[in-house]
């Protein structure tokens, strides 16, 4: 099928890059920078008038929409180009588009004789091959006139967590960080859909999880919201990983209690489930899981199962129980359960087959030890909570190896890696109210939705320009690079520019930004103040 310039209004200008001396995965301007490139011979502009050819006869009408818009997020060519690229020719060779662990996202790019030309197993490849493109040719001219670029990841799991379970993200946010996350090739957005504060997401069985949501208090997903967020994701490769945090970190489910939900105390204080003997617990556990499973196409559901305690009426035995029985019945539904480091290392619930997310005591090698699938979100390296340094200074500790420590035989057990932006700096009282005082966040003044639009440039500083970081070390790592050095603080800043030029969120270049501030200047202005 022939795709006009009538199709891709903007996509001749999808070859911009600025001209650097040297042929090598670093100078052709793309990031996360690409495992293998072979590039020679003089610029070569790109034509405005630029065709794209799809060659995939199996690619279904989805597919294409999504081909078709990632050749829409392209700029134009250089106006003027005379015998530049005149064609790109983007060749799928599988039919599958179910996204999951075992998709394929690797791509080749050949640029020779004034053709292009993406070759990917799948739509998904594809799509990063387009993004090479984009990024490789940012000035309306590519670098050489015979360039190779042969990629895939090192993992399978390129992930991103959203806490929302705390301070809710607006829909329009959650889509300006699925399309950096796309920029850079992550490919988990990881929903932590629950926690102290809210229950997130619209529930018809228990539609009280949701009611009191009210006021400051006021934001969830309605389940046509999440249906939406899911395409939009898949759209960009991107699969969805909801996570519902149990047994702790539960205080949101106090709005079930009248149905049966039990916690571990009787007082304020209530965050933590109770596995009663009679399981009237489980059996609402069970029955919103079961609904929230029904809305997520993803194989993988994080049940989060961290910081539990024996207290009260729970002990460790009632809170392994509890899990084990939750685990085994979203297993029985077909799912393949994930959760926190906990599940395995303190209440031991962990199954043979759960992955385990390491962040806190534990590093990925422990739960590979134990013969476990693991996610390596090492709070030290990926917590985004606290602002960074500016620059290097803040981004060096996500260069980071999510192999360390692991033999040989256990590093196909590695998935891979997860940022995690957690919003306990962002709420108007400390863990809404679940341990009863404690100081005001820093971020207090942006947790009403009307501050939705503050908080949106405020995260995003947050999570960009270290997430960048964290991708390339997702994608592929090397230790002989140096993350500090000047060739490796271009590659960064380039994508920085280029992620704030689309519209995303990010913090700019040479900055440091806060919860409140960027760049020095306060997120709030001072005529905008709330009253």
């Amino acid at each position: 099928q022939a795709w006009q310039l009538s199709d891709f209004p903007h996509l001749a200008r999808a070859m911009r890059i600025s001209l650097i001396a040297a042929a090598s995965a670093a100078d052709v301007g793309v990031w996360p920078q690409p495992r293998h490139v072979e590039a020679s011979g003089a610029p070569l502009c790109v034509s405005p008038s630029v065709g794209v050819v799809l060659i995939g006869a199996g690619v279904s009408e989805g597919g294409r929409r999504a081909l078709r818009a990632a050749a829409h997020r392209a700029p134009r060519g250089l106006a003027g180009c005379q015998e530049g690229l005149e064609t790109i020719r983007v060749e799928v060779q599988v039919e599958e588009e179910k996204l999951g662990l075992d998709t394929d996202y690797s791509y080749t790019v050949e640029v020779a004789d004034g053709e292009a030309k993406v070759v990917a197993p799948t739509i998904y490849g594809a799509m990063y091959g387009l993004e090479t493109f984009r990024q490789m040719g940012s000035t309306g001219t590519l670098p050489h006139s015979s360039i190779t670029i042969k990629d895939s990841p090192d993992y399978a799991w390129r992930g991103l967590m959203l806490d929302a379970g705390r301070r809710f993200f607006p829909v329009s946010l959650v889509h300006n960080i699925l399309d950096t996350m796309a920029t850079v090739k992550m490919n988990v957005l990881h929903l932590h859909a629950s926690d102290f504060c809210r229950f997130s997401i619209e529930s018809k069985v228990f539609p009280n999880l949701t009611a009191s949501l009210t006021g400051d208090y006021a934001g969830h997903y309605t389940q046509e919201d999440i249906k939406g967020l899911i395409a939009y994701a898949k759209a960009r490769g991107i699969r969805v990983v909801p996570e519902f945090d149990v047994p702790g970190h539960s205080r949101c489910w106090r709005a079930v209690k009248e149905a049966g939900a039990q916690f571990c105390t009787d007082d304020e204080s209530q965050n933590q489930l109770f596995g009663d003997p009679q399981n009237k617990t489980l059996e609402v556990v069970l029955a919103a899981m079961d609904e929230m499973a029904s809305l997520f196409e993803d194989d993988v559901f994080h049940i989060g199962a961290d910081e539990t305690a024996a207290k009260g009426r729970c002990s460790t035995a009632s809170t392994f129980a509890l899990e084990r029985e939750i685990l085994n019945h979203l297993r029985s539904k077909g799912k393949t359960v994930e959760g926190w480091e906990e599940v395995l290392f303190d209440a031991g619930a962990a199954t043979n087959d759960t992955i385990v997310n390491t962040w806190s005591r534990h590093l990925a090698k422990d739960a590979t030890a134990s013969g476990r699938r693991a996610v390596e979100n090492k709070g030290s390296s990926f917590y985004f909570t606290r602002p960074a340094a500016a620059m290097a200074a803040g981004w060096k500790v996500c260069w980071y190896d999510l192999a360390a420590g692991v033999p040989a035989g256990q590093k196909s057990l590695v998935l891979g890696g997860e940022a995690s932006m957690w919003t306990d700096t962002y709420l108007a009282e400390n863990q809404c109210g679940a341990f009863g005082g404690g100081a005001t966040p820093v971020g207090a003044a942006l947790f009403p939705p009307a501050r939705d639009a503050e908080f949106a440039q405020s995260v995003g500083g947050m999570i960009w320009p270290r997430g960048f970081v964290a991708a390339q070390s997702f994608w592929h790592y090397d230790a002989a690079k140096d993350p500090t050095s000047a060739e490796f603080v271009a590659a960064v800043t380039k994508i920085t520019d280029d992620v704030i030029a689309k519209g995303g969120y990010a913090c700019p270049t040479n900055c440091t930004c806060d919860q409140l501030t960027a760049c020095g200047k306060p997120y709030i202005k001072a005529e905008s103040v709330l009253v």
